[in-house]
């Protein structure tokens, strides 16, 4: 097995190719965990699988811990950002975000982008994993948000980062 991408077990592989039914495990666009449609409630289960996601060389979202390996459907992100720490000034500054996986790491703010009717996300784990802000660090990284006569963008760690392209009407 590649330590880097796990890789579905050739079980379940045969068990999805033959139609039989598997146990769904599902992460929302939330950030909810589901099995079966039917949300888990159990905190520790909860963090036991957001510092669990990972991906497979063929893009393929999983839980990944030891040897167990299983895949999930992922409607949006698989990681969420539920923190930003911001240090410094200017061309000095340092921006830091909290991860859902349960570890911390600077953010690539060239990774930075806005979905339409979604929201803010960013690449994190070396660029692996995309994650999606949630509400609160969300606001806190908008509320550098300029525009300019043809795009809306954001000055952080001493840079501008495009966010979009205003349209017509905007």
């Amino acid at each position: 097995m590649d330590e880097n991408f796990p890789e579905i077990p050739d079980y379940i592989l045969n068990l999805i190719k033959s139609g039989e039914r598997i146990d769904e495990i599902r992460i929302d666009r939330e950030g909810n965990w589901l099995h079966n449609g039917e949300p888990f409630v159990n905190q520790r289960i909860i963090d036991f699988f957001n510092r669990s996601v990972d991906i497979t060389k063929d893009g393929e979202y999983v839980i990944h811990y030891s040897d167990f390996v299983y895949p999930i459907v992922v409607e949006d992100a698989p990681v969420f950002v539920t923190g930003v720490r911001f240090e410094g000034f200017g061309d000095f500054e340092s921006a830091f975000i909290t991860l859902t996986t349960g570890g911390e790491e600077e953010l690539g703010i060239h990774t930075l982008h806005y979905k339409q009717d979604a929201g803010l996300y960013c690449y994190v784990h070396g660029g692996m994993l995309l994650a999606k802000f949630k509400r609160s660090p969300s606001f806190q990284v908008l509320d550098r948000l300029e525009e300019s006569d043809d795009t809306f963008y954001l000055t952080i760690c001493g840079e501008r980062i495009v966010l979009s392209e205003k349209l017509d009407g905007q």
